[in-house]
């Protein structure tokens, strides 16, 4: 009788099917051809346990066996991003940066927004003859009260535009300007220049030129928002003008650029004095500006008159006590108080004084 055999049966471990070291075998120990395992080293071996010649196991990350595609079911190792060992890491997302462009960005054009509302402009060609019309009435007013004097006479010019000066060469554009006209003695006409612009505002920065071995003068300030004032005169200059200007602006829709001349509501006992000393009579229209105390000044005048020869004999009555800067057959010019009176060129004017 044959002995027992004490060969232990083999494990599920050791083979996955009859013939376990022949062809098809697996496990981690298995060397035949076609095996498969951590320890395979046959050809075709593949997967963790699969049996047979070229079977595919489960895939372990790694690189399927040639001819066959990734396990759909099965994603990269964990800690797997795509890049080879010796590729540079992929730098974070600025979103910080991102941030910071969109509130300088918000930053600029609320700053751009304020600075047209509010900065002074840089250029006149900023502001159109609407926003410059104010500020020079404004301008001559003052202009007006450092004018006026106890030895001058005065009067106020309309307001008047000029159409004739293009902004660009393909841009039209409009001028306003007033003048303020003042009479002197023969040989006071710099000495008034001078005093003038000692009498107009500091923040101005008035200037006068004495030219030409000092027998031509000029003034010159600036108002402010491209307002200005200028003046020239002689030494033998009786009559002049402080004109003020707003420089070429862009024109505006709603500014009358032929004003008409307003009738006066109120007639100065001067001028009421000279119209019936020279038996004239004729509607009157007036000339305003505001002074820098808030009050008006104004100049009344009647034009279209037929003055007679001989102003003087006319004006006698009325000038006895006055303070006469000209007199002369073809016009006067005298103060009666605070107000200026001119008779001459078939008209009679009075102005009223920012003095007041």
């Amino acid at each position: 009788m044959n002995p027992p055999d004490s060969t232990p049966p083999p494990s599920a471990a050791d083979a996955t099917g009859p013939g376990a070291a022949g062809p098809g075998a697996a496990g981690s120990a298995a060397a035949g051809p076609g095996a498969a395992g951590l320890g395979a080293t046959g050809p075709g071996a593949a997967g963790s346990g699969a049996g047979g010649s070229g079977a595919v196991g489960p895939a372990w990350g790694g690189a399927p066996a040639p001819g066959f595609g990734p396990d759909p079911g099965f994603g990269p190792a964990p800690g797997f991003d795509g890049r080879g060992a010796g590729d540079a890491p992929r730098p974070a997302r600025r979103w910080w940066l991102t941030g910071l462009v969109v509130v300088w960005a918000v930053g600029l054009a609320g700053a751009a927004v304020w600075s047209v509302r509010n900065d002074p402009p840089t250029v006149a060609e900023q502001r159109d003859i609407a926003a410059a019309v104010p500020l020079l009435e404004r301008a001559t007013g003052t202009a007006l009260a450092a004018a006026d004097a106890s030895d001058r006479v005065v009067e106020i010019g309309p307001l008047r535009f000029d159409t004739d000066c293009p902004v660009t060469p393909a841009r039209d554009g409009v001028e306003a300007s007033r003048e303020i006209i003042v009479r002197v003695r023969p040989d006071q006409a710099p000495g008034a220049l001078d005093a003038i612009a000692e009498a107009l505002p500091a923040e101005w920065k008035p200037a006068v030129r004495h030219l030409a071995d000092n027998t031509r003068h000029a003034l010159r300030a600036d108002a402010g928002e491209f307002i200005g004032l200028d003046a020239a005169v002689e030494d033998t200059t009786t009559v002049f003008a402080l004109r003020v200007s707003t420089g070429c602006r862009p024109t505006a829709d709603g500014v009358d650029l032929n004003p008409t001349p307003q009738p006066a509501a109120t007639l100065p006992p001067a001028f009421s004095a000279a119209m019936t000393a020279l038996g004239a009579n004729a509607p009157a229209t007036s000339a305003d500006v505001k002074c820098p105390d808030g009050t008006t000044a104004a100049t009344v005048t009647a034009s279209g008159l037929t003055l007679p020869g001989d102003l003087g004999r006319k004006l006698q009555e009325l000038t006895g006590a006055a303070l006469v800067i000209r007199a002369e057959p073809q016009g006067w010019a005298y103060r009666v108080g605070e107000v200026s009176v001119v008779v001459a060129d078939g008209r009679v004017s009075a102005t009223t004084s920012c003095r007041q």
